[in-house]
């Protein structure tokens, strides 16, 4: 204690330049809360995938990328792209940038609904997304205007 109380001016720096880094963060992993406005619209994927967030939390998808997990095991090699609707919400997955959290039924017994996890990666506004079961294939999403906005989901 006593090598401390030598230098109180230090101590006291060091302490205030703690807390300042840590209450300069914003959100939870210093990267802004997400917000309905952020999410809502037509997001296209850069390999054909088409995601509609609707403002109500209703969501429709086509050409996505199919996590294994949502089908059965005897199926998953067959099916390798979903097209399906349901409902969003927010959540961020551990570790994760902010995200939104998709459920949908899949339509057969096992398993009876999916959830996917969409996640942000814009800088200064949330401009970009991926799917959780993509990362590290290369394939991401980004809004589409919304004059170009004809994808009324799957039929």
């Amino acid at each position: 204690m006593k090598r401390f109380s030598r230098h109180p001016a230090v101590v006291a720096f060091l302490l205030a330049a703690s807390f300042a880094v840590t209450s300069c963060e914003s959100g939870r992993f210093g990267y802004e809360e997400l917000e309905t406005s952020d999410i809502a619209g037509t997001w296209e994927s850069n390999k054909g995938g088409l995601i509609v967030f609707a403002e109500d939390g209703a969501v429709s998808f086509s050409n996505i990328t199919q996590d294994p997990y949502c089908v059965p095991e005897d199926l998953r090699n067959a099916v390798p792209r979903a097209s399906g609707a349901g409902k969003w919400s927010f959540e961020t997955v551990p570790d994760e940038r902010p995200g939104v959290k998709i459920e949908s039924p899949t339509g057969k017994e096992r398993p009876a609904h999916c959830i996917l996890y969409a996640i942000w990666t814009g800088k200064e506004s949330q401009d970009r997304m991926y799917l959780r079961q993509d990362d590290g294939d290369g394939e991401s999403y980004k809004r589409i205007p919304a004059d170009r906005n004809d994808f009324e989901g799957p039929k």
